[in-house]
């Protein structure tokens, strides 16, 4: 009997910790960085990215490594992109 209910609070518990740790709030951060300083980290990894090709890495971690430098070119021209253009006017 005793293990019934160690077994209920233990499902209890389990549960209220979820919960609390679903409903986390994701945290944004905004780096600044000026157009000069931006295109250099951008030509940076470009580079970095050409010395993994050149390398005796393995394939796989070749891709790994190419696809992370991908993602976050991507991620710097999306963010530059949102700042540069003008936000789209709504109709009201």
């Amino acid at each position: 009997m005793k293990n019934n209910q160690n077994l209920v609070k233990g499902i209890f518990i389990g549960m209220g910790v979820m919960a609390m740790v679903a409903f986390a709030a994701e945290k944004t951060f905004t780096l600044k960085f000026s157009e000069t300083d931006i295109n250099k980290h951008y030509q940076k990894l470009s580079i970095i990215k050409q010395i993994v090709d050149n390398s005796n890495l393995a394939h796989q971690d070749v891709m790994f490594v190419s696809k992370s430098i991908d993602s976050l070119q991507a991620d710097i021209l999306t963010q530059v992109k949102a700042q540069i253009e003008p936000a789209p006017a709504t109709k009201k």
